[in-house]
This record gives structure tokens, C-alpha cells and sequence, in this order.
């Protein structure tokens, strides 16, 4: 279960790093935000690489770990749609399908080009709303474990 916990850690800094993002992205006005400032290109792609690597360290890391946890079958075979049908399942994702919007959210950032400032503006804005359900469920995961001394 060490690989658990160096999962549990990685992501625990991501969201301490977001946290702080987060903080100096509300003290912005996305709607007459200046993309032509530097310190707000840089707090903003700051916001997109922290959310992506968080998304990624859950989705990539952490469930198929927990899917093994919760079912002791490898991860290996199941589909990430098993995976993500099996964490619904036992009530740690509200949807398999919520978490998919945010995997494609994720991908999302990875295509827009710069000067596509207002799907990026429109992309930070869905990620900011998501950022609280991610934040809950891995906590949900998070816990559960701690009680099961892991």
C-alpha cells in the first residue's frame, strides 16, 4: 500500500498548489481579465498545468490503485469505464460519466492553442466549478482508506 500513500501525497500537493492558484485566480475578473498581462498568463497556465496533473494523478493513479484496493482484481483488466462504473458503484464517484466530463475537460486544455483566448477563459471557468468535486472525492477515497489504516 506504499504506492497508495505516494499517490495520496502527490496529490495532496496539487491541491495545496491549486488552492493557492485558485486564490489569486478569484482576485481576477475573468470576464475583463487582461490576456496580454503577464502575471495573469502566468497565475492562469499556472490554474491549467496543477489542474491537469491533479486530474491525471486521480484518474490515472489513485482509482486504478483504489479499484484494486476495493475488488482485489487487477487493474489491468478492467476498462477505465470498469473502473470508474465500479468506484460509482460504492458511492465514491457521484457518476462515472461527471468524471469523464472532467477527463475531456482535462484534454480540453491540452489542445487549446493561445490564442484561443476565450476557450481557455471558458475552460478555466468549467474547471474552477469542477474543482470542488474532484477536491470531495478524493477525499471520500481519502478517508475511507484512513479508516482501513492504509
Amino acid at each position: 500500500m506504499k504506492k497508495i500513500k505516494l499517490i495520496l501525497d502527490e496529490i495532496d500537493k496539487h491541491l495545496d498548489t491549486l488552492e493557492y492558484e485558485i486564490k489569486k485566480i478569484k482576485q481576477l475578473d475573468l470576464e475583463e481579465i487582461d490576456l496580454l498581462n503577464y502575471e495573469n498568463i502566468i497565475i492562469l497556465d499556472a490554474f491549467i498545468f496543477r489542474f491537469i496533473k491533479l486530474q491525471s494523478a486521480i484518474g490515472e493513479k489513485l482509482f486504478p490503485s483504489f479499484f484494486e484496493f476495493l475488488t482485489g482484481k487487477p487493474y489491468t483488466e478492467a476498462s477505465f469505464i470498469d473502473i470508474l462504473n465500479t468506484l460509482e458503484k460504492y458511492n465514491f464517484l457521484e457518476s462515472a460519466d461527471k468524471w469523464n466530463k472532467i477527463r475531456k475537460l482535462r484534454n480540453q486544455f491540452v489542445h487549446i492553442y493561445p490564442w484561443e483566448t476565450e476557450e481557455k477563459l471558458e475552460a478555466i471557468k468549467e474547471a474552477l466549478k469542477e474543482y470542488n468535486y474532484i477536491k470531495e472525492t478524493y477525499e471520500k477515497i481519502k478517508i475511507y482508506l484512513n479508516e482501513k489504516n492504509i
